[in-house]
């Protein structure tokens, strides 16, 4: 029998439902919000309610994110050039920094659109016809509670810092969240005064905006993409099953043509997964490698903040501890779910080794190869590791994740040795 044609789903497989499909509901819901941050239309199809090309959306976006670069600028100025207090001046040089790569990132993702149109359709059509309702259940619980944690961590710290402002106010200084080199730290005027409080509305949205289209989104591709690879496990184990079932009722020859059928699709799924990592490197890879970066330059400074404060408030103490956690917690994600993309890719060469080839060895193929020859193709193709990297030279893992740790623990001991 011909392995040119549809492959046979093993029995236990049941196509998902749009109701059931949660790839296409975490996707077509970001992109969604997406589109009402500002940053365009990223769903692959056309409709008229998030059509990106109106002129008063442009002009929103335009505003949207001529604001966001207006005041890193403003922060970027104060860093070099303002003259503030020791702890505001801290500020500057943390926010210009972190914001500035925020800019960039936005940047970065919004050049990448029509790819990432292209990636959603997809994501959601790779392994769609072998997806389990309870892992993509997992997947989807897995995926929201990143994002409330990060939420929370992000906007905790946003909270911390407008406590912070107001603390100085009420102390008889003025409000202030993010420093700008305008205005200065002497001036009190009520234009200065509506300026400071617009850079803390600014702050707001704009912390939206990143948590939603850079962000989150990627911690949610990589979480998808994980679980693309645990679906294709699952669809070999059940293959091995449906065969094991075939040959106990004698039916060796029927199982050794489901079982090449099989194999054929299960290889076609870990080609397009495989050319898939390319798009999402491609897609995301200066979002994860600039994460790396700020995470932990962010770190040194604010550590350097806590270590060298003569007078570390409580609000001051928890607005550092949120932005810390959420530096960390984002990092953690990233570079956890992608070393456990390369643990789950790992594991595919076991599946189909042990598909049961040794049961039905026998040619079915009009071209004479028998099984064993597609089964050591469809291995020495999964022994290949799939390693998502950073910069085209770090590799996005757990291990990475620990020595980013210690590597910055090590660079604050340093600086904290010298201004001692």
């Amino acid at each position: 029998m011909s392995l040119i044609g549809k492959a046979v789903v093993p029995h236990k497989t049941r196509p998902m439902n749009k109701n059931m499909n949660k790839n296409h509901y975490i996707l077509k819901t970001y992109c969604d919000k997406i589109f009402l941050v500002g940053s365009g239309n990223f769903w692959y199809q056309k409709t008229e309610s998030r059509n990106d090309k109106t002129l008063l959306y442009k002009i929103y976006s335009c505003v949207l994110f001529f604001t966001y670069g207006f005041m890193t600028v403003l922060e970027i100025m104060a860093a070099t050039m303002g003259d503030f207090p020791d702890d505001e001046k801290r500020d500057s040089v943390t926010f210009a920094s972190s914001h500035t790569l925020i800019m960039i990132k936005f940047i970065s993702i919004i050049k990448n659109k029509e790819l990432l149109k292209t990636l959603n359709r997809k994501m959601m059509m790779i392994c769609e016809a072998h997806e389990e309702q309870t892992l993509m259940d997992e997947m989807y619980r897995i995926v929201k509670i990143n994002v409330v944690a990060y939420c929370v961590a992000v906007y905790g710290s946003v909270t911390f810092f407008v406590f912070e402002g107001l603390r100085k106010f009420y102390d008889g200084s003025h409000f202030v969240t993010i420093v700008t080199y305008y205005p200065s730290k002497d001036d009190d005027t009520m234009l200065a005064s509506i300026f400071r409080i617009a850079t803390t509305l600014v702050l707001l949205v704009m912390m939206l905006s990143m948590i939603i289209s850079v962000d989150t989104y990627t911690m949610a591709y990589l979480i998808m993409y994980k679980y693309k690879f645990i679906t294709l496990r699952h669809y070999f184990k059940r293959l091995r099953e449906n065969v094991d079932e075939l040959v106990a009722a004698g039916k060796a020859r029927l199982a050794a043509e489901k079982l090449a059928q099989g194999l054929v699709e299960g290889i076609k799924m870990h080609n397009e997964l495989l050319s898939l990592s390319k798009d999402i490197h491609k897609a995301f890879g200066t979002v994860m490698a600039l994460q790396l970066c700020q995470s932990s330059g962010s770190a040194v400074s604010l550590l350097l903040q806590i270590a060298l404060s003569d007078q570390l408030t409580f609000t001051m103490g928890m607005k550092i501890f949120f932005f810390l956690a959420a530096m960390y917690l984002l990092l953690a994600l990233f570079l956890c779910n992608a070393g456990e993309i390369t643990y789950q890719a790992s594991l595919l060469s076991d599946e189909i080794f042990y598909c049961g080839w040794h049961k039905c060895n026998s040619p079915v193929l009009s071209t004479q190869r028998n099984i064993r020859d597609i089964v050591l193709i469809a291995i020495l193709r999964a022994q290949s590791p799939l390693v998502m990297k950073a910069f085209k030279m770090v590799e996005l893992t757990y291990a990475t994740f620990i020595l980013v740790v210690r590597s910055t623990y090590s660079v604050f001991a340093l600086f904290y040795a010298q201004n001692k």
